[in-house]
């Protein structure tokens, strides 16, 4: 096996140069010498030893992610951002997937208090981390909830699409009061005063968070909030149909329908087709995770699409900071999110020549 010492005398550097383009130092080597030490590498197979490094230096360019479940629809884009931002950076991922999706699953929805009792498999996963000399760690959520008191470790950690209420956490999640806001006023715009709201359950921060635009949105267009237009599920489909139909049986039902999230829009949209409420005409409805299924339904389902991909790339960019010392000031992120209007929605244009 080749070693650094046989890089540098093929390359005719001395070592000190093959370790700066290893460490990515190219301010102290210049590009064509860099070029010409890369492909010597590539030559002779040589691969750096990590954990010997990390004994030198006592750390290494090493990154944990410990996923809640890789295959669920949002954590692939957010593992697709550490891994960009990982690259960029120089730094190397170990992921560790905990497949939790199956395990906690209750009927037709997941049981998130479950998780709880994997915490001894959790902090397996994190020992795993430490005997293999990583620098940091990214927990990934699968559903964008409060997390805390989950993991135990003095590594520096991030939490990505999840979320904690410890101060001293850190936190990178998405924007859902603001979203939630502006996906209210553009209906409001279109000239809707009773909107339906198909909420989540109600001790979930973002189900809070939403809520909150929704009424910021009416009061800012001086609209009375009427607490016979909001009604609850459980982020089931099952639980949009019955909902919808609460709304659908007012003596004055909606005109337009937010759901939290797509599944509940999915049956929401089940129940109007069954009471012949066409889609936009006489309803208009918005989603929220804009997942693949949005764009298959008929009509297409307008959704609030999350920023998976820059969660990822700031978790990732955080944790970094945090092995090389800096200090983070803002410790709790929220990235903006953003709608993605389909046929759920009468465009303004249609409206205006109706």
């Amino acid at each position: 096996m080749a070693t650094l010492k046989d890089v540098a005398k093929k390359a005719g550097v001395s070592t000190a140069t093959v370790s700066y383009v290893l460490n990515g130092r190219l301010d102290k080597v210049g590009p064509e010498v860099t070029k010409r030490v890369r492909e010597v590498m590539k030559e002779l197979g040589y691969q750096p030893n990590m954990m010997a490094r990390a004994l030198r230096s006592r750390k290494t360019n090493i990154i944990g992610v410990l996923s809640e479940d890789v295959t669920t629809f949002q954590v692939s884009s957010i593992l697709k951002g550490i891994s960009q931002a990982a690259d960029e950076m120089k730094y190397q991922i170990i992921l560790g997937d905990l497949a939790l999706s199956d395990k906690i699953w209750n009927g037709r929805i997941q049981d998130y208090s479950q998780v709880i009792t994997y915490q001894e498999e959790i902090q397996e996963k994190l020992n795993i981390f430490r005997a293999a000399g990583v620098s940091g760690v990214i927990y990934v959520g699968m559903h964008n909830r409060d997390v805390g008191g989950l993991l135990n470790t003095d590594m520096p950690l991030v939490y990505a699409y999840c979320y904690t209420k410890e101060e001293n956490d850190i936190t990178v999640d998405c924007d859902n009061q603001v979203i939630s806001y502006q996906l209210v006023e553009k209906m409001l715009h279109k000239g809707h005063r009773r909107i339906g709201l198909i909420s989540g359950p109600v001790d979930s921060v973002p189900t809070y968070r939403r809520m909150m635009g929704y009424q910021e949105a009416l009061m800012q267009k001086g609209i009375t909030f009427d607490p016979s237009l909001i009604t609850y599920g459980n982020w089931s489909d099952g639980s949009g149909y019955t909902a919808c139909m609460q709304l659908l049986a007012l003596e004055n039902p909606p005109t337009a329908i937010y759901c939290m999230n797509d599944w509940m829009a999915l049956g929401a949209m089940k129940a109007l087709k069954e009471k012949n409420i066409e889609v936009p005409r006489q309803v208009e409805i918005a989603g929220f995770d804009n997942i693949d299924l949005c764009g298959f339904v008929e009509p297409p389902l307008t959704s609030v699409e999350l920023p998976m991909t820059e969660i990822g790339r700031e978790a990732a960019q955080i944790v970094v900071d945090l092995i090389s010392g800096k200090k983070v000031e803002d410790r709790h992120r929220e990235l903006s999110c953003c709608l993605k209007e389909r046929e759920s929605f009468q465009s303004l244009k249609e409206e205006n020549e109706m």
